[in-house]
């Protein structure tokens, strides 16, 4: 039935004939109808489910999800917040061990509590009932540290949740699922799981994985630590990281005096830097990122400063570049003088000794000097 606009926007429906009326008529009682039908057959399944398997009604619907009332916590019985009251009364003024325990003061004093219990007026259970309230509502819970404890508390909680998810998706025919997984290892709590039929068909459908393994791993994942942030840039040991920046220094070094049309292959000599490479070839390695003379990855430190040369070379802050002439000689008076007041920047080269060689006599030979004097005799 399509609604029109007057000029001022408000909308209107269009007049319905007393034929079209008795039509949507009929149509909002055949919906009320087949609903009630649904719920008449519902109920009608409790009851022989109950009768069945000798449960109770209220305990059959309660499973079949038609309990519109669904607590965390049971409702407030009036005898025990009666019986709570006069126990606190009792009691008060007596140390921790020399209290009465509640069995003690009921099986002692029942008479006596149930006709005062049947004098109390409405207005005080009410009373009694908003004390515990109260209580209730004013009570620290203090965390447990008993893993089986947790355990407990945590499937008495999904499980309560499982009944209201399943009855909300019943009651508004909402879709989806929830996974819950223990945080650390410490816990013994097993996975959660909720699956509507739609939402499962899409995990194995689209995910491609059982329900239950995607529970568990992301368990896994979770309580290894996976999910904690990563201080470390690189993941490669540290002996992977000092070569790859010695490879990276080499590969440079390599480029440059190729664009230098030097046809030798030359290595990169860190003890004789300044000699070996500098002074040599004309090319240093600028924007080292630590104090003092250019040195082997390994001997810089840890690996932070490892890391930290590596940045330093992918980004290209360190970097070899050619010297001109002018900056050459200037380098070279530079180094002589730092070497005269007594820094070491020339390591001396290493004295090769020439061992004596010792001459190893033949037995063979020994043998035959010593027949050819006994023929001569």
């Amino acid at each position: 039935m399509a609604r029109t606009t007057t000029l001022h926007g408000k909308r209107v429906r269009p007049k319905l004939s007393s034929g079209q009326k008795e039509e949507r008529r009929a149509r909002q009682m055949k919906l009320a109808s087949d609903i009630a039908s649904a719920r008449g057959a519902y109920a009608q399944e409790a009851r022989d489910i109950a009768q069945t398997h000798g449960r109770s009604l209220k305990w059959t619907r309660v499973q079949l999800l038609m309990g519109q009332n669904l607590r965390d916590r049971r409702r407030i019985n009036s005898w025990n917040a009666f019986i709570r009251a006069k126990l606190r009364e009792v009691n008060a003024g007596r140390d921790r061990g020399d209290r009465v325990k509640l069995t003690q003061f009921v099986a002692q004093n029942k008479d006596d509590l149930l006709v005062a219990y049947k004098n109390l007026t409405p207005a005080q259970q009410e009373a009694y009932n908003a004390e515990v309230q109260v209580a209730r509502d004013t009570k620290v819970v203090i965390a447990r540290s008993n893993p089986k404890a947790v355990s407990h508390t945590v499937s008495a909680a999904f499980a309560n949740m499982d009944r209201e998810w399943t009855a909300l998706c019943a009651q508004t025919g909402l879709e989806g699922f929830y996974i819950a997984v223990r945080g650390t290892v410490e816990d013994l709590s097993e996975p959660k799981v909720f699956f509507t039929q739609k939402a499962e068909n899409f995990v194995r459908t689209v995910l491609d994985i059982e329900p239950r393994r995607l529970a568990l791993r992301l368990e896994s994942w979770v309580v290894s630590g996976l999910d904690m942030p990563n201080t470390t840039k690189y993941q490669h040991p540290l002996n992977k990281l000092i070569s790859e920046c010695r490879a990276l220094i080499q590969e440079e070094l390599d480029y440059l005096l190729t664009k230098k049309k030097v046809s030798t292959n030359v290595k990169m000599n860190y003890t004789n830097y300044e000699r070996q490479i500098v002074e040599r070839y004309g090319v240093m390695l600028t924007g080292w990122p630590f104090s003092g003379a250019v040195r082997n990855p390994s001997k810089i430190g840890g690996r932070a400063e490892v890391e930290k040369l590596l940045d330093a070379l992918n980004s290209e802050t360190c970097k070899w570049v050619r010297l001109t002439d002018e900056e050459l000689r200037a380098r070279v008076i530079h180094n002589k003088e730092r070497q005269a007041r007594g820094e070491t920047v020339y390591q001396p080269r290493r004295t090769h000794t020439i061992k004596a060689s010792t001459t190893h006599v033949r037995t063979s030979s020994v043998c035959s000097a010593t027949s050819a004097d006994s023929n001569s005799d």
